[in-house]
């Protein structure tokens, strides 16, 4: 049994974007992921010292509650990635 839809038939151009644009958003991608791994390691080498500094009783007034739900899990990742080697 075959199944032909001719109403969902389109051209490639209506439904993909510009394959230029697909590689430059994917490079926007790549040096935003880049910038934020920076950032983390950053945060965690200086999360680290002010642990030390304050014999670990400093606690992580960051609050990401603009991100809903997400924003305290990412609060949560953070402050494990920096607890893990301390």
């Amino acid at each position: 049994m075959t199944l032909q839809i001719d109403s969902l038939a389109t051209s490639a151009d209506e439904v993909q974007p510009d394959a230029v644009e697909i590689d430059q958003l994917d490079e926007q991608v790549a040096a935003l992921d880049a910038d934020i791994l920076g950032a983390i390691e950053l945060r965690t080498v200086l999360v680290r010292k002010l642990a030390e500094a304050t014999q670990g009783a400093t606690e992580n007034s960051t609050s990401f509650d603009d991100l809903g739900t997400d924003g305290s899990v990412l609060t949560r990742m953070l402050s494990r990635i920096a607890s893990v080697t301390r």
